[in-house]
């Protein structure tokens, strides 16, 4: 192969994994960027579709507590929220 040839095929395969990685890249920029807001007293949602509101949150232990009726809490860890339903307005 000459040289050239070499070029164009390493542009390409850089590319193409530009292409399939960079939504991932993103998404995972956005979550951690939605965790680092998260606050207590937000209206959360879980990856099992569960709402209710943020009572306690640990980052360092990775844990969180959500109050989905009055007097009644649920602890999970923070991967267990997908999203947060209230905005926070700056």
């Amino acid at each position: 192969m000459e040289t050239q040839q070499i070029v164009i095929l390493a542009a390409g395969l850089v590319l193409i994994s530009m292409l399939m990685f960079w939504p991932q890249w993103q998404a995972r920029r956005r979550r951690r960027k939605q965790m680092a807001e998260l606050r207590v007293g937000d209206e959360v949602m879980t990856v099992g579709g569960i709402i209710g509101k943020l009572t306690y949150l640990n980052a360092d232990e990775n844990r969180a507590r959500i109050e989905v009726a009055p007097e009644v809490e649920i602890r999970v860890v923070l991967a267990a929220i997908s999203r947060t339903l209230t905005s926070h307005v700056a």
